[in-house]
């Protein structure tokens, strides 16, 4: 299987796990992981967040030290997100002092307004000398690798090539690049060509993202020459998605995907989210998951239904073995 290497740090294969608020937490990242997943990035976390030492954000980097412990070949990006210079540099310290990670991942992505009016997020490709000062300073302060991910623009396709290349300039060890501008968030075709032409023009890896599938995973990587792919929403409730990559760029036949094998990765994220969070919060954070997992198959909605009104584990273990047996009995 061909690998790839960020900073001279060799990733065991060439596909990432994409930072998705509310969804890549331990538990996640662990089920991706286990599946074959090389890199793997956690939630976008709040600088702000934890110059104010918020419990919860502060117990997501503590988690860091799990996927240390029980993802031993994986690699991990922690990525953070702020408006401010100051709340930037002031946090990575703090990400030092209780995580445990491989690489700091500074978020110039995302599109979801509550981020944009922060002018954080992919607002930043509106800032690009304050950008490539900041992580210059990221750079020089940080014991990890600094990577960044990025759009291709924020009202339209911008002349994105001499940005990545002073990204480069000032240090950044590796860029993740969405094919979309932020005014297209996630429904425009994805713009390949772009991700193409900043690979050509710069010397640093180059991770492509933005609706990639074990259908369409080969052709990207023809398409861009990217150094890995990145995956995000079609590995929700669907972790085996990269265990079905691997099998194809191996030339395997891919393991047949079935209610029961579906089922059954969901009883692993209960016992995985049940072990990290109380009891009310694993069962919310579970639902947002619920969907994914029976999508496509013959009684999904009623399934969903049944799902999304679990409200502790031992419910959430019973619905799946009423749809195990109602399914067994077929």
């Amino acid at each position: 299987m061909k690998t790839f290497s960020i900073a001279d740090i060799e990733i065991r294969n060439r596909y990432a796990l994409a930072p998705l608020a509310g969804f890549t937490d331990y538990a996640m990242r662990k089920l991706c992981y286990d599946a074959g997943a090389g890199l793997l990035y956690t939630e976008m976390e709040s600088c702000e967040a934890l110059c104010f030492n918020s419990k919860l954000t502060i117990e997501d980097i503590k988690n860091t030290k799990l996927d240390k412990a029980n993802c031993p070949d994986g690699k991990l990006a922690l990525q953070i997100f702020s408006g401010k210079e100051e709340s930037v540099l002031k946090s990575i310290p703090i990400c030092e002092e209780y995580g445990e990670d491989d690489f700091l991942d500074f978020n110039c992505g995302c599109p979801v307004p509550k981020v944009i009016k922060q002018h954080s997020g992919s607002y930043w490709l509106n800032r690009e000398d304050e950008l490539i000062s900041l992580l210059r300073k990221m750079v020089s302060i940080s014991s990890k690798p600094v990577i960044v991910k990025i759009r291709i623009g924020y009202s339209s396709i911008m002349d994105i090539v001499p940005l990545c290349k002073r990204i480069e300039e000032a240090g950044v060890k590796a860029i993740a690049v969405h094919g979309r501008t932020r005014s297209e968030f996630f429904s425009s075709p994805v713009h390949y060509d772009v991700i193409k032409d900043i690979k050509k023009n710069v010397s640093i890896p180059v991770i492509a993202n933005g609706e990639i599938t074990q259908n369409n995973f080969l052709s990207v990587f023809d398409d861009t020459n990217a150094d890995a792919v990145m995956i995000g929403q079609h590995a929700i409730g669907y972790p085996k998605i990269f265990s079905d990559m691997i099998a194809i760029e191996e030339n395997r036949p891919v393991e047949e995907t079935t209610i029961f094998s579906q089922l059954n990765d969901f009883r692993k994220h209960l016992d995985l989210i049940f072990s990290i969070k109380d009891e009310r919060s694993a069962a919310s954070i579970m639902r947002s998951f619920a969907v994914n997992y029976v999508k496509g198959f013959s009684d999904s909605k009623k399934y969903r239904n049944l799902l999304v009104h679990c409200s502790s584990k031992e419910e959430y273990l019973s619905a799946v073995k009423m749809i195990e047996d109602e399914n067994s009995a077929r």
